[in-house]
């Protein structure tokens, strides 16, 4: 199901409103439990409050993750002084190579927003499948030399937790900013 929300007619009026999907939050998304780039448990419920970005990916994709991460790091300095109000977590697909050293050195190149999560092939597919999404593995992966085909949306979720829009990848930041904006006037409204 599609809404019509502001966000999309502002997009609309930009040209872009065709690549942004509202979500239904009852479908997409959840509440879920992994270790972060810090070797710290971690509970989506931890960053209730804030706007949160999720992206899946990992720390061997040579073009969609890290372009994805800097279009995030864009946002986050268009915000300004609203941009501690938002959450973006980065959670790997890829558990055996990206451990939470290799997450926490691969994020130090986005900035200190970031959170990087990771967790046994069990638990991420759970969030993988709460959120509607995919991986799979490209090559072999028991000498190490694959790549991992995957989601590449990013998924906006309000301060109560609720997925309210599915970015596709490749929308610039100009676009992005204006629905996490919205998310949070509602908050302080």
């Amino acid at each position: 199901m599609i809404r019509i929300t502001s966000s999309v007619i502002l997009l609309f009026f930009m040209g872009l409103a065709p690549y942004v999907f509202a979500a239904d939050e009852n479908i997409v998304g959840g509440e879920f439990k992994l270790t972060t780039h810090l070797n710290q448990p971690y509970s989506s419920t931890d960053a209730k409050g804030k706007v949160v970005l999720v992206f899946f990916g990992f720390t061997h994709c040579p073009d969609i993750c890290p372009n994805t991460l800097s279009t995030i790091q864009t946002v986050l300095g268009q915000l300004g002084e609203q941009a501690y109000k938002v959450q973006p977590l980065f959670i790997t697909v890829d558990p055996k190579r990206d451990t939470p050293e290799t997450l926490s050195n691969y994020l130090k190149y986005f900035g200190n927003n970031f959170i990087g999560l990771t967790g046994t092939s069990e638990e991420i597919d759970n969030v993988i499948k709460q959120f509607r999404g995919f991986y799979s593995y490209e090559g072999n992966v028991t000498s190490g030399h694959y790549t991992v085909d995957h989601t590449s949306n990013l998924y906006i979720i309000n301060t109560n937790g609720e997925v309210t829009n599915i970015i596709p990848h490749g929308l610039p930041a100009k676009a992005i900013t204006p629905i996490i904006e919205k998310l949070l006037a509602e908050t302080e409204a």
